[in-house]
């Protein structure tokens, strides 16, 4: 049948559709909007984890890793002990599971080439900044400083850069190389690292105040809580902190058969499997509340069992006993939870008359540590009662022009990817402060729902800014009918067998590259346009038109509005009603 037999059933229009313009038979008209990923709006960092994962899905790794670079120089680190707030809120989770997306940033930083192409600052300035302490804090302002072109010099009390990374977190969780490898990209961008100078010993606040335009307290809490019982004086009691340093640099102690820790933070954790690894026979963690309130990281706190180490919850230290002048038991206390304290856990209520013995040869105390900071009072920074620095908790400054702190010292949370965050945050308000810029604007720019994530570099043009950040793509405005279900693909774990006794190889793998391919498959990308076409492809007048990888153009002289496109997109990157 050719044109003419149709032509004597029903007419037919051999010219051009484009005569008639049915974008005049509607009002509204879709525009694209790139918005906020659920996982980014949970991160402290901001880290846009879709567009990496995008990224990563055309087989861009290098790509990726600088995307998420951006916002954490520390991948490799955060790769392997964040908590990752990011999969907790993870649209992938109310349709299977959510991705892993902690497992997707170690592999990054594993397989990602970032030596390929050394970021190189824009401009060099004159100013100079110093950061006292090169834990993660400090790490993450130094790396976004000297992207923006500022002289950065670390000082560190340690022989090694790195803080509580270096010499707090075991080797198991934490390979010493991978954190290595990401300070000396840092260190390549030009920052500066002095080990082994420490402020008030080889020279004063105010010295090294006099020889920079800024400077940025980042250091650690370092001092030790005393557990304030009787017999805590006995030999055979260690701090924990101190006992994981002299664990990380080579010099152990000696912590016999029997240990137990007390305490239920990731310190404590990390004691226990620790002392398990050097040759400890009986290990007990002994923590006052349930387990429902450890603040230790849960997957830490079920490695405890995995590894053999007993747990015994509800219960508090009473005194240490000792046979012949040696440490010989802990008596502890049953406890009740009562009503919430200031910290919203509920109250640990002592129960008369349950006493119970454990024998020990070591007890290790990781309830945590207090404040050290004495040495800032020579410049008049303010301090709190518990011996915090006072901080604006927006700017991170202080009471001293000029002066800014940060991590620990100032009483942020403590978790490695808060400190990034703090430090990002610092960077940002330093450069504002050096510039003459309103912190308050910038940041206000940058609002990510009820967090912040602060995108480092050229300060935002709100006129030219193409994504609406304050939007958050929830999983209702997914279109699951694009993604097949399909299960999540964890990092391999070593067999508990393997882990000890005496050695500290990585207890936590990753993931094959077929693996990863999948899982990053799984992302749904959310709110990130990944030139899927599905829009271009469906558009029933077709007023949709493809600009290369600039996006898509809505010709409006043909759309009507009709919604197709907005009700197709599988990551809400559409919306109707917007401007022609």
């Amino acid at each position: 049948m050719d044109i003419k037999d149709i032509e004597q059933i029903a007419p037919v229009s051999r010219g051009s559709t484009e005569i008639f313009k049915t974008g005049q038979w509607g009002s509204g008209k879709p525009y694209y909007l790139e918005k906020t990923s659920p996982c980014r709006q949970a991160c402290p960092a901001g880290i846009d984890m879709a567009r990496a994962l995008a990224a990563a899905a055309l087989g861009r790794l290098d790509e990726a890793l600088r995307i998420v670079r951006e916002d954490n120089p520390l991948p490799g680190v955060c790769g392997r002990v964040c908590y990752h707030p990011c999969e907790q809120e993870c649209n992938r989770k109310d349709f299977d599971q959510a991705v892993n997306i902690r497992g997707f940033e170690r592999y990054l930083s594993d397989h990602g080439r970032v030596d390929l192409e050394r970021e190189v600052p824009a401009e060099c300035k004159k100013e100079k900044v110093s950061i006292i302490g090169s834990g993660p804090a400090g790490l993450s302002a130094a790396w976004q400083l000297a992207r923006r072109g500022y002289s950065v010099t670390i000082f560190e009390a340690l022989p090694e850069p790195g803080g509580m990374l270096r010499y707090g977190i075991p080797e198991y969780r934490l390979p010493k190389e991978v954190l290595r490898r990401e300070i000396g990209y840092i260190q390549q961008l030009g920052v500066e690292i002095r080990t082994g100078v420490r402020v008030g010993r080889d020279f004063s606040l105010k010295e090294l105040k006099k020889d920079c335009q800024v400077l940025f307290i980042a250091a650690g809490v370092q001092g030790a809580r005393r557990l304030g019982i009787e017999g805590e004086g006995l030999p055979g009691v260690v701090e924990g902190i101190t006992f994981l340093q002299r664990v990380n640099r080579g010099k152990p102690l000696e912590v016999g058969r029997r240990v137990a820790i007390i305490g239920g933070g990731n310190t404590a954790m990390d004691c226990a499997r620790t002392v398990r690894r050097l040759g400890a026979e009986e290990v007990t963690v002994v923590y006052r509340r349930s387990r429902a309130e450890m603040p230790a990281l849960a997957e830490e706190a079920a490695s405890l069992e995995t590894e053999g180490i007993r747990l015994v919850l509800q219960a508090a230290p009473k005194r240490l006993l000792a046979e012949g002048g040696r440490l010989s038991g802990l008596e502890c206390l049953k406890m009740d939870l009562g009503a919430p304290d200031d910290s919203g856990r509920p109250c640990p209520v002592p129960i008369d008359s349950s006493e119970f013995i454990l024998p020990v040869d070591t007890i290790i105390n990781a309830v945590g540590q207090v404040s050290e900071a004495g040495f800032v009072g020579e410049i008049g920074l303010s301090v709190s009662p518990t011996g915090l620095i006072a901080i604006d908790p927006e700017t991170m400054g202080t009471n001293v022009e000029g002066v800014f702190a940060g991590g620990d010292l100032a009483g942020e949370r403590a978790f490695v990817v808060d400190a990034v965050a703090g430090g990002k945050r610092a960077a940002l308000a330093i450069a504002c402060f050096l510039e003459g810029r309103d912190f308050q604007k910038e940041l206000g720019r940058l609002r990510i729902g009820a967090r912040r994530s602060i995108a480092f570099g050229p300060f935002l043009d709100p006129e030219k800014n193409q994504a609406d950040l304050g939007k958050v793509v929830p999983f209702e405005k997914i279109n699951i009918l694009c993604f097949p279900p399909a299960g999540r693909r964890p990092n391999p774990e070593r067999p508990a067998p393997d882990r000890w006794p005496r050695t500290f190889e990585e207890v936590t793998g990753g993931l094959a590259p077929a693996q990863m391919k999948d899982e990053i498959a799984r992302c749904f990308k959310c709110g990130t346009c990944v030139h899927c076409d599905l829009c271009f492809l469906l558009c029933p007048d077709v007023s949709i038109r493809k600009i290369g990888w600039e996006g898509y153009r809505v010709n409006t002289d043909y759309c009507k509005g009709c919604g197709q496109c907005a009700a197709t997109c599988p990551r809400q990157v559409i919306e109707m009603g917007g401007p022609a």
